[in-house]
């Protein structure tokens, strides 16, 4: 095994080298050549601090990044060669920053760093799951977490650790998780003043291990952790810690059979954690439930809907989601309205291909062996019945014919639209899920919000906590999907850390300015820009700097002392 991941590395390695060379070939922006001039004169620890500087933008930190590679080449350094490509993974698409984690682990592979070549499989199981490459993203991080162990990198194990909990506890192997969060746990224990120093960390992972009890259907052990969370989280200034456990108290009651209660909890927390998308959808899907019980058909219908509107924007897979689009069909052909059901039926088809490239499920897919077959034939056969419809109506009524001709191309266009749509049914889940919705962008919209979205970033709205894409888009005198769109096309990342990102930038330059911002607590200094919770900024900002903001702040007192 660890022969074929070499092979394929060494032959996805050097190419990686190309993807920097051709950027410099096509780039002639006279700024960038000089600052590439610049840059050769500077050593590799200059070149390094440069790259570290909270006040480079991202254009400089790719040149950097090159005039690294470079430098470490020349040297013939095979650990600062990848630690290059370490620079580099952080800066482009999710694509090009994959291929560039390859050249890391080949290129630190024996290079003795205890961070090394952890880290690149590491930064390789962040992009696959980026991808929805669930079954490869899982495998490079439990290649991660045996070289952390090897490497005795305590940091990075618990890193990798609680990563692989969050899979085995989305996709179903309970017991696994429920091991890793408990060791997890143990640990914290053992660290002197845990309850005040790692209080974040302690209720992250004491939140994920009553979800891996509940999952695996030990509902009393759940309730039990759910109580001491909720006590836990009046010990810290971040309210939202409360909201999500009182969520998770809400689902639990559903499976103790206490639904009114549940439907209460559900709904007290609902408004507080709607920045959260993915736990917003599994309120709506037990509240659906709930509806579901309670016999009122279209409440669930409703829910569902709503559930379908968040999977639009954060294409996000779970388990529950096929049954959510199997109601959504039903419903819709129980009233005849084939516009819907052929909607929901294309979403449903969407996340069932997810689910089952990546073999996420060991049991026959229901939708696989039953609903798709129909479905596709029904998809066939509305299209047969319109175009039978569509020669009567131009037979018998030929006064209409300029009508016609119209309304027929009309429905051509939908016909080649289903035919396609049928051979591309096991294509990516972006592809199948954009084609219903997906806008058409004409290029003076594109460049239109591009100057809108420029004058946004050179302000601070940025920082109003209550900040959401459709209420930028109205802001913007545009739709929510041509303003995603544009986000993710141009900036390369969704609504989401494309704000999150303009927050901590903006912080970074307050931290400078404004020293006593280093003595903050993390909730307050997330409040400063826009954060709701500590959770959310400690995410936002470890992803973007690479480390936790207590950490950087430690780190910026010793220098200021």
């Amino acid at each position: 095994m660890s022969l074929r991941i070499w092979i394929w590395v060494v032959i996805l390695g050097f190419p990686q080298q190309e993807i920097l060379n051709r950027d410099v070939s096509q780039n002639t922006d006279v700024h960038d050549n000089y600052y590439r001039n610049y840059l050769k004169g500077l050593s590799i620890p200059e070149l390094r601090a440069a790259y570290d500087d909270e006040a480079v933008e991202l254009r400089q930190q790719q040149l950097i990044a090159e005039a690294y590679l470079y430098k470490a080449r020349l040297a013939k350094d095979s650990f600062e060669v990848a630690r290059a490509f370490d620079f580099a993974a952080r800066l482009y698409d999710t694509e090009t920053n994959l291929k560039y984690t390859d050249s890391i682990i080949l290129y630190s592979k024996n290079c003795g760093d205890y961070k090394y070549p952890a880290l690149g499989y590491m930064l390789r199981g962040y992009y696959h799951y980026e991808k929805g490459a669930y079954d490869q993203s899982l495998e490079a991080y439990y290649t991660a977490y045996d070289l952390a162990r090897f490497n005795q990198n305590t940091k990075q194990e618990i890193e990798v650790s609680q990563a692989l909990g969050a899979f085995q506890n989305r996709w179903g192997d309970y017991t696994k998780a429920i091991e890793i969060y408990e060791n997890h746990l143990d640990y914290l224990k053992s660290l002197p003043d845990f309850e005040t120093e790692n209080l974040e960390d302690y209720l992250i992972t004491l939140h994920n291990l009553q979800l891996a009890y509940q999952r695996a259907g030990k509902y009393e052990r759940a309730s039990q952790l759910i109580e001491t969370g909720l006590e836990e989280t009046l010990k810290t200034p971040d309210r939202l810690f409360f909201y999500d456990f009182l969520h998770s108290k809400g689902v639990n009651e559903y499976y103790l059979g206490h639904f009114d209660i549940a439907e209460s909890h559900l709904k007290e927390a609902l408004p507080a954690i709607s920045e959260d998308l993915s736990v917003v959808s599994v309120s709506y899907y037990y509240l659906g439930q709930i509806a579901k019980r309670n016999a009122k058909s279209s409440l669930a219908y409703d829910y569902f809907k709503k559930i379908d509107s968040v999977y639009a924007l954060n294409q996000e897979v779970y388990p529950e989601l096929k049954g959510v689009y199997n109601y959504l069909i039903r419903y819709n052909t129980n009233r005849q309205n084939r516009e819907k059901e052929l909607y929901f039926t294309r979403r449903a088809l969407a996340v069932d291909s997810v689910i089952h490239s990546n073999r996420l499920f060991v049991t026959d897919s229901y939708l696989e062996q039953v609903e798709k077959p129909k479905l596709l034939e029904e998809l066939d056969s509305e299209k047969q019945a319109l175009q039978l419809r569509y020669r009567k109506q131009v037979l018998g009524y030929s006064l209409l014919v300029l009508v016609a001709l119209f309304t027929g191309l009309f429905i051509n266009s939908r016909y080649k639209r289903k035919r396609d749509f049928q051979f591309t049914t096991s294509s990516s889940r972006k592809k199948i899920g954009e084609e219903a919705t997906e806008p058409v962008l004409a290029e003076e919209i594109k460049t239109d919000l591009l100057h809108k979205l420029q004058k946004f970033e050179e302000g601070d709205a940025f920082l109003d906590a209550e900040l959401s894409l459709f209420g930028l888009a109205k802001d913007l005198n545009t739709n929510s999907a041509y303003l995603s769109r544009v986000i993710n096309e141009v900036k390369g990342v969704n609504f989401s850390n494309y704000i999150n990102e303009l927050r901590v930038q903006h912080l970074l330059k307050k931290l400078e300015n404004d020293p006593q911002l280093q003595f903050y607590k993390i909730q307050a200094l997330g409040e400063e820009v826009g954060f709701k919770r500590a959770y959310s900024f400690s995410k936002a900002f470890e992803k973007k700097m690479g480390e936790k903001p207590s950490s950087y702040l430690r780190q910026l007192r010793s220098v200021n002392s």
